[in-house]
């Protein structure tokens, strides 16, 4: 959210009435301000930009703690705020070409193993699907890794002839699961060997 945004009504939720505000003098107090709360209306609002992924890596959980102090009488409330994941990283490659070399005598159904992509997003946001650009001789195949997430590997379909083909461009994509989704793309150098 942008600087500004209401997060909520902080006042009401600590069983403040807007009355009691001036007298009560709501205050936060945190080591890093990403919020700020109004005097008037004990409204917290968004003070800085907040970057999920920066706060709290991969974690599936994320959130902000601090303390507000009500005096008059002094009270101190913990206040916890959940940041939620949006889909604002794209999946990415380590590399913009992956370069494969396979022996013409290899048998169809041989299998290459491909990069994984890696998206900084979590939950729905990091699923990722992957499409092969279409070509008759290869085809892409998933196998689950051990620790639950699936590795792309390119499969070839048909007999390779070097004589007749000594090379092939592929493009790999890689799709997350946001809404709207975000891709990343792959190029893949197979080059034939004699």
């Amino acid at each position: 959210l942008p600087r500004g945004s209401l997060v909520g009504p902080l006042a009401r939720d600590l069983g403040l009435s807007a009355d009691e505000l001036p007298a009560r003098k709501l205050r936060l107090s945190a080591d890093k301000q990403y919020f700020t709360v109004s005097e008037e209306n004990g409204n917290l609002y968004v003070s800085e930009r907040l970057d999920r992924e920066e706060l709290c890596g991969e974690s599936l959980s994320c959130s902000v703690s601090f303390e507000v102090l009500v005096h008059n009488p002094l009270n101190v409330f913990h206040v916890e705020v959940d940041i939620e994941d949006v889909n604002d990283n794209s999946p990415t490659f380590s590399k913009a070409v992956l370069e494969l070399e396979i022996v013409e005598l290899t048998l169809p159904g041989a299998r290459f193993p491909l990069e994984m992509a890696r998206d900084a997003d979590v939950g729905s946001n990091s699923l990722l699907t992957y499409d092969l650009t279409s070509n008759p001789s290869f085809s892409l195949a998933m196998r689950e890794s051990p620790d639950g997430s699936e590795q792309p590997e390119l499969v070839l379909e048909k007999a390779l002839d070097r004589e007749k083909q000594s090379s092939f461009e592929l493009v790999l994509t890689v799709m997350d699961g946001g809404d709207p989704p975000r891709s990343g793309t792959v190029q893949i150098h197979v080059n034939v060997l004699d």
